[in-house]
Protein backbone atom coordinates (compact mmCIF):
# COMPACT_ATOMS: atom_id res chain seq x y z
CA UNK A 1 0.00 0.00 0.00
CA UNK A 2 0.81 3.67 -0.59
CA UNK A 3 1.27 5.74 1.55
CA UNK A 4 0.58 9.32 0.83
CA UNK A 5 2.71 11.92 3.25
CA UNK A 6 2.11 15.71 3.39
CA UNK A 7 4.36 17.59 4.55
CA UNK A 8 4.39 21.53 5.96
CA UNK A 9 7.21 23.97 4.76
CA UNK A 10 8.30 26.79 6.87
CA UNK A 11 10.82 29.76 7.81
CA UNK A 12 13.78 27.61 5.46
CA UNK A 13 16.24 25.24 7.62
CA UNK A 14 17.77 21.96 7.29
CA UNK A 15 15.01 20.08 9.04
CA UNK A 16 12.49 19.40 5.96
CA UNK A 17 14.84 18.35 3.58
CA UNK A 18 16.49 15.82 5.29
CA UNK A 19 12.61 14.59 6.55
CA UNK A 20 12.21 13.99 2.84
CA UNK A 21 15.39 12.19 1.75
CA UNK A 22 14.75 10.21 5.43
CA UNK A 23 11.12 9.42 3.70
CA UNK A 24 12.62 8.04 0.53
CA UNK A 25 14.34 5.11 1.99
CA UNK A 26 10.61 3.62 3.02
CA UNK A 27 9.07 1.79 0.16
CA UNK A 28 5.95 3.03 -1.50
CA UNK A 29 6.02 7.03 0.14
CA UNK A 30 4.84 9.47 -1.92
CA UNK A 31 5.98 12.72 -0.34
CA UNK A 32 3.65 16.08 -0.49
CA UNK A 33 4.55 19.19 0.99
CA UNK A 34 2.72 23.01 1.27
CA UNK A 35 3.67 25.85 2.52
CA UNK A 36 1.40 28.70 4.10
CA UNK A 37 3.78 31.38 3.36
CA UNK A 38 5.53 32.26 -0.32
CA UNK A 39 9.31 32.27 0.55
CA UNK A 40 11.21 35.57 0.45
CA UNK A 41 14.49 33.42 -0.30
CA UNK A 42 14.94 31.32 -3.06
CA UNK A 43 12.80 28.01 -2.54
CA UNK A 44 15.08 24.62 -3.00
CA UNK A 45 12.70 22.30 -1.47
CA UNK A 46 10.85 21.93 -4.87
CA UNK A 47 14.05 20.92 -6.30
CA UNK A 48 14.07 17.24 -4.74
CA UNK A 49 13.37 14.71 -6.86
CA UNK A 50 11.68 13.04 -3.82
CA UNK A 51 8.88 15.92 -3.38
CA UNK A 52 5.68 14.84 -5.94
CA UNK A 53 4.40 17.92 -5.28
CA UNK A 54 5.17 21.40 -3.85
CA UNK A 55 2.74 23.99 -3.32
CA UNK A 56 1.64 27.43 -1.63
CA UNK A 57 -1.36 27.93 0.32
CA UNK A 58 -3.25 30.69 -0.08
CA UNK A 59 -4.32 31.73 3.66
CA UNK A 60 -3.08 33.15 6.18
CA UNK A 61 -5.82 32.35 9.08
CA UNK A 62 -4.95 29.21 10.81
CA UNK A 63 -8.93 28.10 10.21
CA UNK A 64 -8.30 28.81 6.15
CA UNK A 65 -5.40 27.34 6.33
CA UNK A 66 -6.67 24.37 7.31
CA UNK A 67 -9.38 24.14 5.45
CA UNK A 68 -6.89 24.19 2.31
CA UNK A 69 -4.92 21.66 3.70
CA UNK A 70 -8.21 19.32 4.29
CA UNK A 71 -9.19 19.96 0.75
CA UNK A 72 -5.76 19.19 -0.28
CA UNK A 73 -5.88 16.01 1.40
CA UNK A 74 -8.83 14.98 -0.34
CA UNK A 75 -7.31 16.08 -3.51
CA UNK A 76 -4.02 14.15 -3.37
CA UNK A 77 -5.68 11.11 -1.21
CA UNK A 78 -3.24 11.87 1.52
CA UNK A 79 -2.72 9.49 4.30
CA UNK A 80 -1.06 11.39 6.99
CA UNK A 81 0.48 14.72 7.72
CA UNK A 82 4.30 14.36 9.42
CA UNK A 83 4.97 17.10 11.36
CA UNK A 84 8.71 18.26 10.84
CA UNK A 85 9.70 21.99 12.49
CA UNK A 86 8.91 23.50 15.86
CA UNK A 87 6.14 25.83 14.22
CA UNK A 88 4.56 22.52 12.54
CA UNK A 89 3.61 21.26 16.02
CA UNK A 90 2.81 24.29 17.42
CA UNK A 91 0.28 25.17 14.79
CA UNK A 92 -1.53 21.37 15.11
CA UNK A 93 -0.87 21.00 19.09
CA UNK A 94 -3.04 24.67 19.32
CA UNK A 95 -5.49 23.64 16.59
CA UNK A 96 -5.66 19.65 16.23
CA UNK A 97 -9.53 19.61 16.81
CA UNK A 98 -10.11 21.35 13.98
CA UNK A 99 -8.33 18.84 11.35
CA UNK A 100 -10.90 16.99 11.17
CA UNK A 101 -9.90 12.99 10.23
CA UNK A 102 -6.23 14.13 9.54
CA UNK A 103 -3.67 11.23 10.91
CA UNK A 104 -0.68 12.62 12.65
CA UNK A 105 2.10 10.27 14.52
CA UNK A 106 2.24 10.43 18.21
CA UNK A 107 2.21 13.47 19.01
CA UNK A 108 2.36 16.07 22.66
CA UNK A 109 -0.46 17.52 24.28
CA UNK A 110 -0.43 21.61 23.95
CA UNK A 111 0.12 22.17 27.44
CA UNK A 112 3.26 19.64 27.68
CA UNK A 113 4.79 21.35 24.11
CA UNK A 114 4.48 24.19 26.33
CA UNK A 115 6.23 23.07 28.90
CA UNK A 116 9.58 21.43 27.17
CA UNK A 117 9.74 24.55 24.76
CA UNK A 118 9.37 27.52 26.78
CA UNK A 119 13.14 27.32 28.93
CA UNK A 120 11.58 28.89 31.93
CA UNK A 121 8.58 26.38 32.24
CA UNK A 122 10.86 23.69 31.61
CA UNK A 123 13.35 24.39 34.42
CA UNK A 124 10.47 24.69 36.67
CA UNK A 125 9.36 20.73 35.39
CA UNK A 126 12.98 19.60 36.02
CA UNK A 127 13.09 21.08 39.60
CA UNK A 128 9.77 20.65 40.85
CA UNK A 129 10.44 16.52 39.79
CA UNK A 130 13.94 16.67 40.60
CA UNK A 131 15.94 16.57 37.45
CA UNK A 132 19.40 17.34 37.74
CA UNK A 133 19.13 20.88 35.65
CA UNK A 134 20.98 24.06 35.27
CA UNK A 135 20.16 26.99 37.69
CA UNK A 136 17.54 28.98 34.85
CA UNK A 137 15.47 31.93 36.45
CA UNK A 138 13.59 35.25 34.75
CA UNK A 139 15.44 38.11 34.10
CA UNK A 140 15.37 40.38 36.81
CA UNK A 141 17.34 42.70 39.32
CA UNK A 142 17.02 40.02 42.34
CA UNK A 143 17.82 37.19 40.53
CA UNK A 144 20.82 37.78 38.87
CA UNK A 145 21.94 38.15 42.43
CA UNK A 146 21.56 34.13 42.22
CA UNK A 147 24.21 33.51 39.78
CA UNK A 148 27.72 33.65 38.72
CA UNK A 149 29.72 35.19 36.08
CA UNK A 150 30.05 33.72 32.91
CA UNK A 151 26.18 33.12 32.88
CA UNK A 152 24.34 32.67 29.52
CA UNK A 153 21.25 34.56 28.40
CA UNK A 154 18.65 32.19 26.44
CA UNK A 155 15.82 32.68 24.45
CA UNK A 156 12.69 31.15 26.02
CA UNK A 157 11.81 28.99 22.95
CA UNK A 158 14.15 27.76 19.85
CA UNK A 159 10.93 30.16 17.39
CA UNK A 160 13.08 33.15 18.81
CA UNK A 161 15.47 34.98 15.82
CA UNK A 162 17.16 35.66 19.14
CA UNK A 163 20.52 33.80 19.82
CA UNK A 164 22.14 32.67 23.05
CA UNK A 165 24.45 35.45 24.28
CA UNK A 166 27.21 34.32 26.70
CA UNK A 167 27.91 37.43 29.64
CA UNK A 168 31.31 37.30 31.26
CA UNK A 169 30.61 39.83 33.88
CA UNK A 170 28.21 42.03 35.49
CA UNK A 171 28.88 44.65 33.30
CA UNK A 172 28.45 43.33 29.98
CA UNK A 173 25.26 41.21 31.88
CA UNK A 174 24.03 45.30 32.03
CA UNK A 175 24.94 45.99 28.31
CA UNK A 176 23.15 43.41 26.84
CA UNK A 177 19.92 44.00 28.63
CA UNK A 178 19.61 47.51 28.51
CA UNK A 179 20.01 47.17 24.80
CA UNK A 180 16.92 48.75 23.10
CA UNK A 181 16.56 45.91 21.21
CA UNK A 182 16.54 43.83 23.99
CA UNK A 183 12.86 42.36 25.19
CA UNK A 184 13.68 40.93 28.99
CA UNK A 185 10.39 38.70 28.38
CA UNK A 186 11.97 36.48 25.38
CA UNK A 187 14.84 35.59 27.78
CA UNK A 188 15.69 33.87 30.86
CA UNK A 189 19.16 33.60 32.66
CA UNK A 190 21.15 30.27 33.24
CA UNK A 191 24.14 29.22 34.60
CA UNK A 192 26.58 27.73 32.16
CA UNK A 193 27.91 24.94 32.76
CA UNK A 194 31.21 22.72 32.35
CA UNK A 195 31.14 19.28 31.15
CA UNK A 196 30.56 17.53 27.95
CA UNK A 197 27.98 17.42 25.70
CA UNK A 198 25.50 15.02 24.60
CA UNK A 199 22.26 14.55 22.73
CA UNK A 200 19.79 11.69 22.61
CA UNK A 201 16.92 11.79 20.38
CA UNK A 202 13.88 9.65 20.25
CA UNK A 203 10.49 8.58 19.62
CA UNK A 204 7.85 8.38 22.78
CA UNK A 205 4.16 7.30 22.91
CA UNK A 206 2.60 7.35 26.19
CA UNK A 207 5.41 8.09 27.74
CA UNK A 208 6.95 5.14 26.62
CA UNK A 209 10.50 5.63 24.25
CA UNK A 210 9.97 3.34 21.33
CA UNK A 211 13.41 3.69 19.55
CA UNK A 212 16.21 6.44 20.10
CA UNK A 213 19.83 7.13 19.01
CA UNK A 214 22.71 8.93 21.40
CA UNK A 215 25.29 10.91 20.05
CA UNK A 216 27.84 13.38 21.23
CA UNK A 217 29.10 15.82 19.11
CA UNK A 218 32.89 15.85 17.79
CA UNK A 219 32.71 19.12 15.26
CA UNK A 220 30.65 21.91 17.47
CA UNK A 221 30.80 25.73 16.89
CA UNK A 222 29.91 27.82 20.57
CA UNK A 223 26.28 27.75 21.16
CA UNK A 224 25.26 25.92 17.68
CA UNK A 225 24.18 22.10 16.80
CA UNK A 226 27.35 19.71 16.25
CA UNK A 227 28.33 19.00 12.92
CA UNK A 228 30.07 16.02 13.58
CA UNK A 229 28.74 13.57 16.11
CA UNK A 230 29.33 10.01 17.03
CA UNK A 231 26.65 7.79 18.09
CA UNK A 232 27.61 5.54 21.25
CA UNK A 233 25.48 4.15 24.11
CA UNK A 234 24.81 5.56 27.62
CA UNK A 235 22.65 3.17 29.76
CA UNK A 236 22.33 6.48 32.66
CA UNK A 237 21.46 8.60 30.22
CA UNK A 238 19.09 6.39 28.78
CA UNK A 239 17.59 6.11 32.06
CA UNK A 240 17.33 9.98 33.00
CA UNK A 241 15.51 10.47 29.55
CA UNK A 242 13.22 7.66 30.67
CA UNK A 243 12.41 8.89 33.48
CA UNK A 244 11.89 12.55 32.01
CA UNK A 245 9.99 11.41 29.14
CA UNK A 246 7.52 8.87 31.15
CA UNK A 247 6.99 11.82 34.12
CA UNK A 248 6.21 13.87 31.27
CA UNK A 249 3.65 11.36 29.63
CA UNK A 250 5.58 12.58 26.00
CA UNK A 251 4.33 11.27 22.59
CA UNK A 252 5.97 12.33 19.69
CA UNK A 253 9.41 13.17 18.16
CA UNK A 254 12.14 15.01 20.48
CA UNK A 255 15.64 15.46 20.37
CA UNK A 256 17.55 16.37 24.29
CA UNK A 257 20.67 18.15 24.72
CA UNK A 258 22.58 17.27 28.15
CA UNK A 259 25.51 18.27 29.88
CA UNK A 260 27.48 15.48 31.46
CA UNK A 261 29.15 16.46 34.86
CA UNK A 262 32.12 14.33 35.70
CA UNK A 263 32.74 15.82 38.94
CA UNK A 264 29.10 14.95 39.94
CA UNK A 265 28.48 11.71 37.82
CA UNK A 266 25.09 13.48 36.70
CA UNK A 267 23.23 14.42 33.18
CA UNK A 268 21.91 17.87 33.67
CA UNK A 269 19.29 18.63 30.43
CA UNK A 270 19.63 21.92 28.77
CA UNK A 271 17.15 21.54 25.55
CA UNK A 272 14.09 20.05 24.71
CA UNK A 273 13.34 20.28 21.27
CA UNK A 274 10.14 18.74 20.15
CA UNK A 275 11.21 18.36 16.40
CA UNK A 276 13.18 17.34 13.70
CA UNK A 277 16.91 17.98 14.28
CA UNK A 278 19.96 18.86 12.25
CA UNK A 279 21.61 15.64 12.43
CA UNK A 280 18.42 13.72 11.51
CA UNK A 281 19.91 12.33 8.89
CA UNK A 282 23.25 10.80 10.74
CA UNK A 283 20.40 8.70 12.97
CA UNK A 284 18.85 7.71 9.54
CA UNK A 285 22.78 6.80 8.66
CA UNK A 286 23.55 4.98 12.01
CA UNK A 287 20.20 2.60 11.03
CA UNK A 288 17.26 4.45 12.79
CA UNK A 289 14.93 6.22 10.18
CA UNK A 290 12.66 8.69 12.58
CA UNK A 291 10.55 9.94 9.56
CA UNK A 292 10.03 5.99 8.60
CA UNK A 293 9.03 5.10 12.32
CA UNK A 294 6.48 7.91 12.75
CA UNK A 295 4.42 6.72 9.73
CA UNK A 296 4.21 3.10 11.46
CA UNK A 297 2.97 4.72 14.47
CA UNK A 298 0.50 6.99 12.66
CA UNK A 299 -1.25 4.00 11.39
CA UNK A 300 -0.34 1.80 14.46
CA UNK A 301 2.08 -0.12 13.28
CA UNK A 302 4.21 -1.94 15.82
CA UNK A 303 8.03 -1.01 15.05
CA UNK A 304 10.72 -3.17 15.03
CA UNK A 305 13.76 -1.35 17.05
CA UNK A 306 17.16 -3.16 17.22
CA UNK A 307 19.35 -0.25 17.98
CA UNK A 308 21.77 1.49 16.08
CA UNK A 309 25.46 1.68 14.72
CA UNK A 310 28.08 3.10 16.95
CA UNK A 311 29.65 4.95 14.27
CA UNK A 312 30.62 8.93 13.28
CA UNK A 313 29.25 10.88 11.22
CA UNK A 314 29.44 14.73 9.59
CA UNK A 315 27.63 17.00 8.00
CA UNK A 316 28.15 18.03 4.36
CA UNK A 317 30.44 21.56 5.11
CA UNK A 318 32.27 19.74 8.28
CA UNK A 319 33.06 16.80 6.09
CA UNK A 320 34.56 18.82 3.40
CA UNK A 321 36.28 21.06 5.54
CA UNK A 322 38.29 18.29 7.24
CA UNK A 323 39.79 17.46 3.71
CA UNK A 324 39.53 13.59 4.84
CA UNK A 325 38.23 10.96 2.38
CA UNK A 326 36.64 8.53 4.97
CA UNK A 327 34.96 11.65 6.40
CA UNK A 328 33.31 12.29 3.22
CA UNK A 329 32.36 8.75 2.94
CA UNK A 330 30.37 9.02 6.51
CA UNK A 331 28.86 12.34 6.00
CA UNK A 332 25.44 13.62 4.28
CA UNK A 333 27.21 13.68 1.23
CA UNK A 334 25.83 10.47 0.04
CA UNK A 335 22.40 11.31 0.62
CA UNK A 336 23.05 14.68 -1.03
CA UNK A 337 24.74 12.71 -4.43
CA UNK A 338 21.22 10.70 -4.80
CA UNK A 339 19.42 13.96 -4.53
CA UNK A 340 21.90 16.79 -5.71
CA UNK A 341 19.31 19.21 -7.43
CA UNK A 342 18.11 21.44 -4.21
CA UNK A 343 21.98 21.90 -3.18
CA UNK A 344 22.93 22.98 -6.78
CA UNK A 345 20.05 25.41 -7.08
CA UNK A 346 21.36 26.86 -3.96
CA UNK A 347 24.19 27.86 -5.10
CA UNK A 348 23.07 29.04 -8.67
CA UNK A 349 20.76 31.31 -6.62
CA UNK A 350 23.75 32.20 -3.93
CA UNK A 351 26.00 33.16 -6.62
CA UNK A 352 22.95 35.43 -8.52
CA UNK A 353 22.46 36.99 -5.36
CA UNK A 354 26.33 38.02 -5.16
CA UNK A 355 26.85 38.74 -8.52
CA UNK A 356 23.76 42.23 -8.08
CA UNK A 357 25.33 42.64 -4.44
CA UNK A 358 22.42 41.49 -2.59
Amino acid sequence: MTTNVLLIDDYGGPYLLDTIRCLSYEQAVNIFVVSPEKKTYFNTIPYSRYVTKYQYLKSSDPKEIIQEISALEKKWDINMILPVKFSNYQFITKYRRLFNGSVFPPMPTQSTFATVTNKFFLAEFLVNNSFPSPKTKEISGDNIQQFNFPLLLKPRTDFEENRIMECKSREEYEEKISNIDFKADDYVIQEKLNGEDIDISLLAENGEILAYTIQKGLVREAYSFATGIEFLEDQKLLDATKAIVKQLNWSGIAHLDFIYRKETDSYLLIDFNPRMWSTLIGSLYAGVNFPGLMISRAHHKEISFEGYQKTKFYLAKAALQSKSFSVLKTSSWQYIVKDPLPEIAKGIARIFYQSRGD
